[in-house]
Protein backbone atom coordinates (compact mmCIF):
# COMPACT_ATOMS: atom_id res chain seq x y z
CA UNK A 1 0.00 0.00 0.00
CA UNK A 2 1.29 3.59 -1.07
CA UNK A 3 0.75 6.74 0.00
CA UNK A 4 -0.32 8.94 -2.70
CA UNK A 5 2.66 11.17 -2.20
CA UNK A 6 4.58 7.99 -3.31
CA UNK A 7 2.55 7.44 -7.15
CA UNK A 8 3.43 9.78 -10.10
CA UNK A 9 -0.26 11.15 -9.54
CA UNK A 10 -1.23 13.59 -7.28
CA UNK A 11 -5.38 13.40 -7.27
CA UNK A 12 -5.80 16.81 -5.54
CA UNK A 13 -9.11 17.33 -8.33
CA UNK A 14 -10.81 14.39 -6.55
CA UNK A 15 -9.20 15.44 -2.53
CA UNK A 16 -12.11 17.56 -1.49
CA UNK A 17 -14.84 15.02 -2.41
CA UNK A 18 -13.43 11.96 -0.61
CA UNK A 19 -15.80 11.40 2.17
CA UNK A 20 -16.02 8.82 5.25
CA UNK A 21 -18.19 5.89 4.98
CA UNK A 22 -18.44 5.95 0.74
CA UNK A 23 -15.27 3.94 -0.18
CA UNK A 24 -17.12 2.07 -3.15
CA UNK A 25 -18.08 5.70 -4.38
CA UNK A 26 -14.49 6.99 -3.53
CA UNK A 27 -12.63 4.81 -5.76
CA UNK A 28 -15.21 4.79 -8.17
CA UNK A 29 -14.28 8.49 -8.70
CA UNK A 30 -10.52 8.33 -8.93
CA UNK A 31 -11.21 5.32 -11.57
CA UNK A 32 -13.76 7.63 -13.13
CA UNK A 33 -11.23 10.96 -13.39
CA UNK A 34 -8.05 8.78 -14.26
CA UNK A 35 -8.58 6.24 -16.53
CA UNK A 36 -5.62 4.62 -15.87
CA UNK A 37 -6.03 3.74 -12.20
CA UNK A 38 -7.69 0.74 -11.61
CA UNK A 39 -10.51 0.54 -9.23
CA UNK A 40 -10.17 -2.50 -6.34
CA UNK A 41 -12.49 -4.28 -4.44
CA UNK A 42 -12.25 -7.02 -1.87
CA UNK A 43 -12.35 -6.93 2.36
CA UNK A 44 -10.14 -5.31 5.01
CA UNK A 45 -9.33 -6.58 8.15
CA UNK A 46 -9.49 -3.66 10.30
CA UNK A 47 -8.49 -5.44 13.77
CA UNK A 48 -11.67 -6.69 14.78
CA UNK A 49 -13.03 -8.28 11.39
CA UNK A 50 -13.17 -8.27 8.08
CA UNK A 51 -14.97 -5.40 6.20
CA UNK A 52 -15.78 -5.17 2.43
CA UNK A 53 -13.48 -2.13 0.82
CA UNK A 54 -12.92 -0.60 -2.26
CA UNK A 55 -9.47 1.46 -3.32
CA UNK A 56 -7.22 2.18 -6.21
CA UNK A 57 -4.08 0.57 -8.04
CA UNK A 58 -1.92 2.48 -10.17
CA UNK A 59 1.15 0.92 -12.19
CA UNK A 60 0.45 -1.90 -9.82
CA UNK A 61 1.01 0.12 -6.45
CA UNK A 62 -2.09 0.15 -4.53
CA UNK A 63 -3.64 3.29 -2.64
CA UNK A 64 -6.19 3.97 -0.44
CA UNK A 65 -7.52 7.81 -0.35
CA UNK A 66 -10.58 7.24 1.86
CA UNK A 67 -8.08 5.17 4.52
CA UNK A 68 -5.46 7.90 3.34
CA UNK A 69 -7.27 10.64 4.28
CA UNK A 70 -10.23 9.20 7.40
CA UNK A 71 -8.43 6.10 8.88
CA UNK A 72 -4.72 6.75 8.42
CA UNK A 73 -3.85 3.95 11.23
CA UNK A 74 -5.74 1.80 9.48
CA UNK A 75 -3.75 2.69 5.88
CA UNK A 76 -1.26 -0.84 5.71
CA UNK A 77 -4.32 -3.14 7.21
CA UNK A 78 -4.57 -7.08 5.74
CA UNK A 79 -6.47 -6.58 2.70
CA UNK A 80 -8.20 -9.70 0.08
CA UNK A 81 -8.76 -8.40 -3.55
CA UNK A 82 -11.75 -10.07 -5.11
CA UNK A 83 -11.99 -7.84 -8.35
CA UNK A 84 -9.68 -5.28 -9.82
CA UNK A 85 -9.46 -3.36 -13.18
CA UNK A 86 -10.45 0.10 -14.72
CA UNK A 87 -13.76 1.16 -14.78
CA UNK A 88 -13.78 0.62 -18.63
CA UNK A 89 -12.37 -3.34 -18.37
CA UNK A 90 -14.71 -4.13 -15.92
CA UNK A 91 -18.23 -2.25 -17.52
CA UNK A 92 -17.18 -4.29 -20.42
CA UNK A 93 -17.12 -7.94 -18.21
CA UNK A 94 -20.82 -6.78 -17.24
CA UNK A 95 -20.42 -4.47 -14.30
CA UNK A 96 -22.16 -2.07 -13.07
CA UNK A 97 -21.23 1.39 -12.00
CA UNK A 98 -24.92 2.88 -11.99
CA UNK A 99 -26.21 5.04 -9.19
CA UNK A 100 -27.04 3.02 -5.96
CA UNK A 101 -24.87 0.22 -7.23
CA UNK A 102 -23.81 -3.19 -5.33
CA UNK A 103 -21.00 -4.16 -4.66
CA UNK A 104 -18.74 -5.58 -7.47
CA UNK A 105 -18.27 -8.94 -5.27
CA UNK A 106 -21.71 -9.07 -4.86
CA UNK A 107 -22.22 -8.31 -8.54
CA UNK A 108 -19.40 -11.46 -9.66
CA UNK A 109 -21.58 -13.97 -8.06
CA UNK A 110 -24.57 -12.49 -9.68
CA UNK A 111 -23.03 -12.72 -13.49
CA UNK A 112 -21.75 -15.98 -12.42
CA UNK A 113 -25.01 -17.16 -11.96
CA UNK A 114 -26.37 -15.44 -15.34
CA UNK A 115 -23.65 -16.99 -17.12
CA UNK A 116 -23.71 -20.91 -16.18
CA UNK A 117 -24.46 -22.93 -19.23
Amino acid sequence: MKKTSQLRLTFRDVLPYIHLGQCHYNAFLVGDVYSEVEYVEGCIFNGEKWLQHAWNRLDGDEFDLSYQLHFPHLLYCDRKIEVVGTLENLEGLGYSFAPGFAPLVEQRHRLAVRNRC
